[in-house]
């Protein structure tokens, strides 16, 4: 219950609150029975059940999810973006509930919070409680996969036709051999590898 704010408190409350018990009112219930009771007799059939295998079953409680970057639409793009407006324009944040406000008043204490968002200046898109040191490491990850891949496409664009051949015939025999799972390459294409490898370099 602490992790919740207080209007949820409130209707979890409610949901925890054990049945309460009624006593039939003689006019309202117990004659409304019997005049049920008299009127299958007469027709010969059960009248259906409120609470029987057709009637409608509804959720004990409602079940929240939060949404991640993955299932983003332009539409949740432009709320999340007017939050923040709003958000910049008080300079206060709005919590899903406790649990996510203590969680981010730790994060402060403990300066991973970045000084735009103390400040309320983030960029519009900027998520809210991440871990600067991880936000930069995801970053250098980044750059780095950009460069290696910027500098593979330079190396296949100087190498000669032959180089490019002998590389997709090892990449294609490393391929096989570890669908294989036995490591080695194929004699018929190990063979002439390894008899031109004085003749000219092989880039992998």
């Amino acid at each position: 219950m602490e992790d919740l704010n207080p209007e949820q408190q409130f209707e979890e409350g409610q949901r925890r609150m054990p049945p309460a018990k009624f006593t039939p009112e003689e006019e309202a219930v117990t004659t409304t029975e019997n005049s049920i009771k008299i009127a299958e007799e007469l027709v010969g059939d059960k009248m259906a059940s409120p609470t029987g295998p057709d009637a409608k079953v509804y959720q004990p409680w409602a079940k929240y999810h939060l949404h991640t970057a993955d299932e983003e639409e332009e539409d949740t793009k432009e709320t999340r973006r007017s939050v923040k407006t709003v958000e910049q324009q008080l300079k206060t944040r709005f919590w899903i509930n406790a649990r996510e406000k203590k969680d981010y008043d730790k994060m402060v204490m403990e300066g991973k919070i970045s000084d735009a968002e103390l400040e309320f200046k983030e960029s519009k898109d900027a998520d809210i409680g991440q871990d600067q040191a991880k936000v930069a490491e995801a970053e250098e990850t980044a750059k780095a996969e950009a460069k290696a891949g910027a500098e593979g496409k330079a190396a296949d664009a100087k190498a000669s036709p032959e180089e490019k051949k002998a590389a997709e015939t090892l990449a294609a025999a490393a391929e096989s051999a570890e669908q294989a799972d036995d490591g080695a390459l194929p004699p018929e294409l190990a063979a002439p590898a390894l008899s031109q490898r004085g003749q000219w370099k092989v880039r992998i």
